[in-house]
């Protein structure tokens, strides 16, 4: 799975279950048949790695909304009791530490009392592509979850690099950003972005390298992968883009080189994803390749 933390929202797939069935709500399905056109769309979970990931997202969401059914939370905990997804995170340091703690979080809100059914209204119509191409703008961390780690109040800059087609319910031009890797404890300025690098958004795990080997006299390569240096931003509703807490900074030339990818970010978790890049990439350098691509390094820029 792409992860970019251990919450349960803080991976491609989860996100993506959640979005799903939320989009079916929202065209007027019943809850049954927003469950069934949930799993035929998302069938490639079914028997995967990611499975575990697929129930865990459809319970905790008809949780929230009321709507959880047996089956579902039947298979949710019994994924949890199987620390289903751990793979994930055997090789990081605190060996899924993290994760662990997000299952049992999670067991413990699908054995409490669901509140009640929360009734789904149609999204209101919003344009994804909002900005100027090479348009910068200061991001305000404002949550309560930004004041554990210090962040509350600061700034991180951002600017759009390009445009590409996200599904939201309905396939839509969404923009490309890369976020700058800088933390500002004032509003910052155009000038302010000379110099500084861009922060990956991907996690150091998945561009892991492996060394070469050589099985039963035949040489195993394996190339260094590409990390994920932008991504498409979407808001699942028009209520969850954060317009009082970005400023326009100014438009300036983006890089000549964009290499596009998988990633996809959204607006209603950006001070997760933000602090989560942010925090996993202190003291791991990387460097360009070619044509945009971008190469791993190690810690400290030793090769392991």
């Amino acid at each position: 799975m792409g992860a970019w933390g251990s919450g349960l929202y803080a991976n491609d797939a989860t996100c993506d279950v959640r979005d799903t069935y939320i989009s079916f709500l929202e065209k007027g399905l019943r809850n049954i048949e927003a469950y069934a056109k949930t799993l035929e769309e998302l069938e490639e979970y079914i028997a995967d790695d990611e499975e575990p990931l697929l129930w865990y997202a459809l319970a905790e969401t008809q949780w929230k909304y009321g709507r959880l059914m047996p089956e579902v939370k039947e298979k949710a905990l019994s994924w949890i009791d199987k620390k289903g997804g751990i793979e994930e995170w055997l090789e990081s340091p605190n060996k899924g530490a993290g994760w662990l703690k997000t299952l049992e979080k999670l067991k413990a809100k699908l054995e409490s009392p669901m509140p009640p059914e929360k009734k789904i209204r149609k999204p209101a119509k919003f344009e994804m592509n909002l900005w100027d191409l090479n348009d910068v703008y200061a991001y305000q961390f404002n949550k309560e979850t930004s004041k554990e780690n210090g962040m509350y109040g600061k700034y991180m800059l951002m600017q759009k690099i390009g445009e590409g087609t996200a599904y939201t319910g309905e396939t839509k031009v969404t923009m490309r950003i890369h976020v700058f890797d800088k933390i500002f404890d004032e509003l910052p300025s155009l000038d302010d972005v000379d110099g500084l690098r861009i922060l990956p958004l991907d996690s150091p795990s998945r561009v892991t390298i492996s060394r070469d080997y050589v099985m039963e006299g035949i040489p195993f390569i394996h190339k260094k992968k590409p990390i994920w240096m932008s991504g498409l931003i979407t808001p699942a509703r028009k209520s969850g883009y954060p317009k009082r807490y970005l400023t326009f900074i100014g438009n300036t030339p983006g890089p000549m080189n964009i290499r596009t990818n998988d990633r996809e970010v959204d607006w209603e978790q950006i001070e997760n994803w933000l602090n989560n890049f942010y925090s996993n990439w202190r003291g791991i350098e990387y460097d360009t390749v070619a044509d945009g691509e971008y190469e791993y390094f190690g810690n400290n820029g030793d090769e392991p």
